[in-house]
């Protein structure tokens, strides 16, 4: 009777602590913007300056997102304008994305391979074939606009561009954590703007 009770006494120590340990790991190890190969956008842009100027005709910083860009809608990539580029960028990438999705970090429309002092890119632009595009979290090379579950709080997107001391002149379709891997360590320069949306 006596071992009984001290094995199930030892068995309950055991199940709180991995219950603990797990705790302890989705607070503190799993990020809303980690990726499964542990690079985050965060520890990409924590060493650069924050200079780049990114703004939209389509939707202004901080408000909601129109429909027209996203699942509900058209479906279109909306415009952006990035200016303050640093002289000694070789190149710039931009990354759209949701760092409140269920899962973890969405990304809606990865794009690299941008050169210039200022850069415009036009409504719908993405549909083109003008860009080097990535693979973004829809399963697609290209935009994927806005679409987050039914009934959750207003979602974050984040229209991130950096610029780079390397050349993105990168083939189309690399996964988002190719592209955060490659861009590690080279972003001298950021910037970015902020649009919500809901459903």
């Amino acid at each position: 009777m006596v071992v009984l009770r001290k094995t199930v006494f030892y068995i309950t120590i055991a199940i709180i602590a991995l219950i603990i340990v797990t705790i302890i790991a989705y607070k503190y190890l799993i990020t809303p913007e980690s990726t499964s190969i542990g690079i985050s956008i965060e520890s990409v842009v924590k060493s650069a300056r924050k200079s780049i100027l990114v703004t939209s005709t389509s939707f202004s910083n901080g408000s909601v997102i129109p429909q027209k860009y996203t699942c509900d809608g058209e479906n279109i990539s909306p415009q952006l304008t990035i200016s303050n580029i640093p002289q000694e960028a070789k190149s710039i990438v931009l990354i759209v994305y949701d760092p409140d999705a269920p899962s973890g970090v969405f990304y809606h429309w990865i794009v690299y391979g941008l050169n210039g002092a200022n850069i415009d890119i036009s409504e719908g632009e993405s549909k083109s074939g003008s860009l080097r595009q990535g693979l973004n979290s829809f399963g697609h090379v290209g935009y994927g606009g806005m679409c987050p579950p039914r009934g959750d709080k207003p979602h974050r997107y984040i229209f991130l561009a950096m610029a780079l001391d390397i050349d993105s002149d990168w083939g189309s379709g690399l996964m988002p954590e190719d592209v955060l891997s490659r861009v590690n360590g080279h972003v001298i320069a950021y910037g970015y703007i902020v649009g919500f949306y809901s459903r």
